[in-house]
Order: C-alpha cells, then sequence, then structure tokens
C-alpha cells in the first residue's frame, strides 16, 4: 500500500474542482462588493475567504491534473468533454474577475494617493515628457527667452 488514497473517477474529479472554483467566484464577487463599498472589514474578509477558497480550488486541481493534465488528455466521451469545458470557463471567469477587482484596487490606491498628497500640500511628480517630446523644465527652459 503507498499511503496515497484511491484516484477518484475523472467525472466527480471534474465536478469537486467546478464546484471549487464556483465558491472561488463567490468569494471574488464578495471581494468586489467590498471594493465598491469601500469597506475595508468587508474587504479583509473577503480576500481572506478568496485565499482559502483558491487553495482548496488549488488542491482539486492537482488531484485532477494527475489523471488528466489538459485538454488533450480528457476521454472522448460527451458528459467528460462538456464537464471540462465548464471548468475552463469557470477559470476563465474567475481570472476576468480578478483581473477586475485588481483593476479597482489599483484606481483606488491611485485615488487614495492623490487625496494624501492634496491633504499633505504635495506637488505631484512632473511628467517625464511634455507634449513636444522633452521634459517639461526642458521645454520652458529651452525656449527663446530661456536663451536671452
Amino acid at each position: 500500500m503507498t499511503g496515497q488514497p484511491p484516484e477518484l473517477p475523472l467525472a466527480d474529479l471534474l465536478e469537486q474542482e467546478i464546484a471549487a472554483l464556483e465558491t472561488v467566484l463567490d468569494a471574488l464577487d464578495a471581494e468586489q462588493q467590498a471594493l465598491e463599498s469601500r469597506n475595508a472589514e468587508a474587504l479583509t474578509s473577503a480576500t481572506q475567504l478568496k485565499v482559502q477558497r483558491i487553495e482548496a480550488a488549488k488542491v482539486r486541481s492537482e488531484a485532477r491534473h494527475r489523471q488528466v493534465p489538459d485538454a488533450a488528455a480528457v476521454p472522448d466521451d460527451p458528459e467528460l468533454r462538456q464537464r471540462w469545458e465548464s471548468l475552463r470557463d469557470l477559470a476563465e471567469a474567475c481570472k476576468a474577475r480578478n483581473e477586475r477587482n485588481g483593476l479597482m484596487i489599483s484606481v483606488q490606491r491611485r485615488n487614495l494617493e492623490q487625496t494624501l498628497a492634496v491633504l499633505r500640500n504635495e506637488t505631484p511628480e512632473p511628467a517625464l515628457y511634455g507634449p513636444d517630446g522633452d521634459s517639461p523644465q526642458r521645454s520652458r527652459r529651452g525656449g527663446l527667452l530661456g536663451s536671452a
């Protein structure tokens, strides 16, 4: 005996992974709601839940991957192929929602930094290039008045 649990049928593994990804999707939706409401406590809870659910989905994915590493290895069975497609669609939806949440976080962070800069009476960093391709300071000093 090797000490490893017996492998489940592929259909069961796919269903378990689908269920796990559905819980990840729910956690990502909760994270989005917390971001939209700007509720720090809800965001912390949603993020912790997301991490837990991603870890659980990863365990399911690894178990399935031992039997079927990619679409080419899925047996030619319509039911299994349909489950594989559902799994792939869910994974893509999770990725898209996670990217959307990341974008929301970036925008909120930038807004917070700008607000803090105003409150601290800090000037924003100058642009690296002006409309003419020169740095803003160079284009101001390099004109006719600057050379007189």
